[in-house]
């Protein structure tokens, strides 16, 4: 994927991002309401009858998001866009068609946008343009990301995480060394962005974000642990 095409439209969806003065309404818009009706046929048509079968095989429901890339409705050009309203509406409006669906396929769907938050509040343009598109993989090989900042002993606490992140300047990369949990997409995501410490002493000023492609023998993942009735959504 070209990166400079995917760091235009972050760019597009910031102009669009920054606009002031705009007044709040529940009123939908007609592009709302078309989102909205194109959201929720999808989620009649393919999410509602495949719902049981990828409860009850507790696996991650590819062929789905492969038909949702298809459509437009996994991919950052429409994630860039939905954010990119300045009501705000567009992105609850799509999460809650998809979620009336099934839970845990919108979140197999929806989840990969974590994430992207996690590089988007941090990260720079150049870096988004490389990063996104990673996160979603492509039409014909979709690919899902995980943000991993939760742990253990350190859930809603964040500022009580323990992972750590050393730069090694002998081979020039950073080093994370720490346990994760209750990650959505853990696991087999193909971008993990993992919360770390770099200065203890700075407590949660001291945190910092980093983006990096699987690599399952740097990392020990535990079995999946499954949601409650959202079995088609993996957690590590």
């Amino acid at each position: 994927m070209n990166s400079t095409i995917a760091a235009d439209v972050v760019a597009s969806a910031l102009q669009a991002q920054s606009h002031e003065g705009i007044p709040f309404s529940l009123e939908l818009s007609q592009d709302q309401r078309d989102v909205r009706d194109w959201v929720h046929g999808f989620a009649e048509r393919v999410v509602r009858p495949a719902a049981h079968e990828w409860d009850e095989r507790e696996e991650t429901p590819w062929p789905l998001i492969q038909e949702a890339a298809k459509i437009g409705l996994y991919g950052y050009e429409s994630l860039a866009q939905f954010w990119a309203d300045p009501s705000g509406i567009t992105l609850p409006l799509v999460n809650e068609e998809l979620f009336w669906g099934d839970a845990g396929i919108g979140m197999s769907i929806m989840g990969t946008t974590l994430a992207v938050a996690g590089i988007f509040s941090a990260g720079t343009p150049e870096q988004l343009g490389e990063w996104v598109p990673e996160c979603f993989g492509t039409v014909d090989e979709p690919k899902v990301a995980a943000f991993c900042v939760s742990e253990p002993d350190a859930g809603s606490d964040v500022g009580a995480l323990r992972t750590r992140a050393r730069y090694d300047p002998g081979r020039d990369e950073w080093v994370l060394n720490g346990q994760k949990a209750w990650a959505t997409n853990g696991g087999i995501a193909e971008v993990h962005v993992v919360v770390a410490t770099v200065d203890p002493e700075l407590g949660s000023r001291g945190h910092a974000a980093f983006a990096s492609v699987s690599d399952v023998n740097s990392s020990t993942f535990a079995p999946r642990r499954w949601h409650s009735r959202r079995n088609a959504s993996p957690l590590k």
